[in-house]
């Protein structure tokens, strides 16, 4: 009887501990994703002014000759602003359609229906969102 107890509580110590490990893990990827949203603390654009300007942002990027060249500079940009448009007609505010993309998955960002086949890293990250702050601010 005895030794099964001890099972019981070992596994239960186990479980417990991989619980909280989990939920540590957990908690730092969440404030690593609020503390990218904290510098959104922009005059906005409306919506509808949003989308004209991201529309004619493409418009631009696609006379880039490399914009469907798989990982170029314009390539990359072109189907972020894309992305952002989408969640905007989609109804979302500015800010979330903005950041949206770009926090998928913090930790590699693949964003398939943003940036096919494209791995970011935290500069060019950071940098398409300082380009859309810029873009999109009053």
């Amino acid at each position: 009887m005895k030794r099964t107890f001890a099972n019981l509580v070992q596994k239960s110590l186990a479980a417990a501990l991989l619980v909280f490990g989990a939920l540590l893990c957990g908690t730092s990827s969440v404030e690593a994703q609020v503390s990218s949203t904290q510098d959104l603390n922009v005059n906005w654009v409306d919506p509808g002014e949003a989308m004209t300007r991201v529309k004619a942002g493409v418009e631009v990027l696609h006379q880039d000759p490399n914009v469907n060249s798989a990982g170029s500079d314009a390539y990359i940009r072109v189907h972020y602003y894309k992305s952002v448009y989408r969640r905007l007609d989609s109804g979302e505010p500015v800010p979330i359609a903005v950041v949206s993309p770009l926090l998928q998955n913090p930790s590699s960002f693949m964003a398939p229906e943003s940036i096919p086949g494209v791995t970011l890293s935290d500069n060019q990250r950071q940098g398409l969102l300082n380009e859309m702050k810029n873009l999109l601010k009053n």
